[in-house]
C-alpha cells in the first residue's frame, strides 16, 4: 500500500477507538449517528484540487448504497443568498444534516467540498464523534500553481477565472481534532481511490 504524507494532530480526549484504524481514519462513538458498519469519507481542500473527481471514482467502489453529498450543490444550486459568508454557514448545517440522515438510513457517505475550518471544523467534529462507524478524512493540498492549472481545464473556468482561484486559495488547513491524510499533487485519482478503499477495510458493502 502506498502511504500519503500525513500531517499529524493528536485526537482530542474522550475519543473511543474500538480497533486500530488506518491513518486518516478513526472509529467513532458507541451511540449517535449511523451504525458500526457505516462508513463516512470526507474529501476537503481547495477548489480544483481533485476532490469531486475522486468522489465520483470512489462511489461505485463502495457498494450499492452510497450517498454523495457535494458542497457545491448546496452552496451553488440549492441556496440563493447574496451574503456569501451566511450562505456558506447555512450550507454547512444542511450538509451535515444530510450526512447524518443518510448514515442513519444505512448509507455509506462521501462528503465532497472545500469545507473551510471556519464553517466546518466544529460541525464535522460533532459528526465524527457521533458516528458509530469508520470515518476517514482526506485533505487535498496540491499547491496554488497546480490548482490554477487544473481549474483551467474545468467547465467552471467559464464561471470564474484564475484571479478568484488565487483569492480563495487556503492551502493546508489541518483539522485540530483529527489526524487527516494529506493528498499531494503526486497522487493520482486511481491511487487515491485504492488507498481510501483499503483504509475503509475493503470495497463493496451490501
Amino acid at each position: 500500500m502506498r502511504h500519503l504524507p500525513i500531517q499529524h494532530a493528536q485526537p482530542s480526549p474522550g475519543v473511543m477507538i474500538t480497533e486500530l484504524p488506518a491513518a486518516g481514519c478513526e472509529n467513532g462513538s458507541m451511540v449517535g449517528t449511523g451504525s458500526d458498519s457505516t462508513r463516512l469519507v470526507i474529501l476537503r481542500g481547495d477548489a480544483a484540487s481533485g476532490k469531486t473527481t475522486t468522489a465520483t471514482a470512489l462511489r461505485p467502489k463502495l457498494g450499492a448504497r452510497v450517498a454523495l453529498v457535494s458542497q457545491d450543490h448546496f452552496r451553488r444550486e440549492l441556496l440563493h443568498d447574496p451574503d456569501r459568508l451566511r450562505r456558506s454557514r447555512d450550507a454547512s448545517v444542511l450538509i451535515v444534516g444530510a450526512a447524518r440522515q443518510a448514515l442513519d438510513l444505512g448509507y455509506d457517505v462521501i462528503l465532497d467540498g472545500v469545507f473551510n475550518l471556519r464553517d466546518y471544523s466544529d460541525v464535522f467534529e460533532s459528526l465524527y464523534r457521533d458516528h458509530r462507524g469508520t470515518t476517514c478524512i482526506y485533505q487535498f493540498d496540491v499547491g496554488l500553481d497546480e490548482t490554477v492549472r487544473r481549474h483551467a481545464g474545468r467547465p467552471l473556468a467559464n464561471d470564474f477565472g484564475e484571479d478568484r482561484i488565487r483569492e480563495w486559495h487556503d492551502g493546508w488547513q489541518p483539522l485540530p481534532w483529527f489526524d487527516e491524510r494529506r493528498v499531494g499533487p503526486e497522487t493520482t485519482t486511481a491511487e487515491l481511490v485504492t488507498i481510501i478503499v483499503e483504509d475503509l477495510g475493503g470495497g463493496m458493502r451490501m
